[in-house]
């Protein structure tokens, strides 16, 4: 190959030269001189953009004029060890604008040598990136991820087809899979079949329209169990426009949906006996009666009493009155039919809403149920009998005088002797 001519290098030197001037990052010449300097005998554009120091105001000076209170000195020894030894540098540190303002740097600095003596050193080339933006992003990021980690909510992210990428540490705890566990599988390893397809049809409509879908789902553990969570689901799309995950951050409600259910229950449930109170009967009533309206089919109504139960609480305390109760609604639940509903009316009272039984019917299951009380065991050392009241619905009947006939009926009962059933 000829040598390069004059005017062959000269222009490639005007090449290089501008290809530094224009780099974005900085550039920075100095001597070799590590005891007086170095000195800087050059720097580009990128460095006065990069620093606010002018070109005029940067020459002659050495790079210290960029330190500050936060530069490593751990950095700095370990740079100055690598020059003295003639290598090249890699490096990161705090850096110091002309305002005072700090940036984060990362270093590469490679040694020249002389061209008559590859041993000798004679200047040093920095090229120096400005990684704030980098690592502040970086930082950002190690704090949503330890933010992630250490949430007591349990954080599920999935592909766009569903496919776990992310689990954290609340979600473990929580569902008893562990990260390997769940780690390429679907969310369907939590589903419970507690919701129908409506529910997930829903979810989907709204997580293709690009809006985040809310939801209480019934999950279940890893170990069988049913869980309660209020879940946000939301699609996180790049600059496209084009969905590349899903981000599902749940709350455990479990314990709240058990105690909203059982302060449903209590509110509709007797304390003593668990069966019915009276406004959750006198509603099974009303509906009863609307549909025997509705179908034509017969109603009936059975209402008991206790006989002499102020006796029982007098003679034997109330306690033993309370496990009269208590033996005696246990008794009459097993004898009735499914369709049947049992339910305190008030005190020692009860009363049975027998459909689909006429009054002869739903007399003889009074009179199966009398033999009942009659033969059950008490903690009380005498026998306990009760008085029955029957009576079929009529036209025009409402709950109220379905209720005040079969009442009547009960007293009837206890006027002619007790222990007996009256159909009226």
């Amino acid at each position: 190959m000829p040598p390069m001519s004059f005017i062959e290098g000269f222009e490639k030197l005007r090449l290089l030269d501008a290809a530094i001037e224009q780099s974005h990052n900085s550039v920075v010449i100095t001597d070799a001189d590590l005891d007086a300097g170095p000195r800087i005998v050059y720097v580009n554009a990128g460095f006065e953009h990069m620093t606010g120091y002018d070109r005029d105001e940067a020459l002659g000076q050495t790079p210290r004029m960029l330190q500050g209170p936060a530069t490593s000195r751990a950095v700095l020894d370990r740079m100055r060890g690598a020059l003295a030894s003639g290598e090249c540098f890699d490096g990161e540190a705090i850096n110091y604008r002309k305002d005072g303002s700090w940036y984060r740097v990362r270093w590469h600095i490679s040694p020249v040598y002389a061209e008559d003596d590859d041993r000798r050193v004679t200047h040093f080339v920095s090229v120096q990136q400005d990684i704030t933006d980098e690592r502040r992003r970086d930082d950002e990021i190690r704090l949503l991820s330890t933010a992630l980690e250490v949430s007591a909510d349990p954080v599920l992210i999935t592909d766009p087809e569903g496919t776990i990428t992310y689990v954290n540490a609340a979600f473990e705890e929580q569902t008893g899979y562990s990260r390997n566990e769940a780690l390429g599988q679907t969310p369907r390893i939590l589903k419970s079949g507690q919701q129908d397809a409506d529910f997930y049809r829903e979810m989907w409509d709204t997580l293709k329209r690009g809006d985040a879908f809310r939801g209480e789902f019934v999950n279940r553990r890893r170990d069988g169990s049913l869980m309660h969570m209020e879940q946000s689901i939301s699609p996180v799309t790049n600059a496209g426009g084009e969905v590349t995950h899903y981000v599902s951050i749940g709350k455990d409600v479990t314990d709240r949906v058990r105690m909203e259910d059982e302060i449903r229950r209590l509110a509709h449930t007797d304390w003593l006996t668990g069966l019915a109170n009276r406004l959750s009967l006198g509603d099974t009533l009303e509906a009863e009666m609307e549909r025997s309206r509705r179908y034509g089919r017969p109603l009936s109504l059975i209402m008991f009493d206790i006989d002499r139960f102020k006796d029982f609480n007098d003679d034997y305390g109330h306690e033993t009155g309370d496990e009269v109760l208590k033996r005696l609604a246990e008794t009459v639940r097993g004898a009735l039919r499914e369709a049947d509903s049992l339910g305190r009316w008030g005190g020692e009272e009860f009363m049975v809403v027998v459909p689909e039984t006429p009054g002869a019917g739903a007399e003889a299951m009074a009179e199966k149920l009398r033999k009942a009380v009659a033969a059950m065991e008490t903690p009380c050392p005498i026998s306990v009998t009760a008085s029955f009241g029957v009576s079929e619905m009529r036209p025009g009947d409402t709950p109220k005088t379905l209720a005040r006939r079969v009442d009547e009926a009960m007293y009837q009962a206890k006027e002619s002797g007790r222990n007996r059933v009256v159909l009226l």
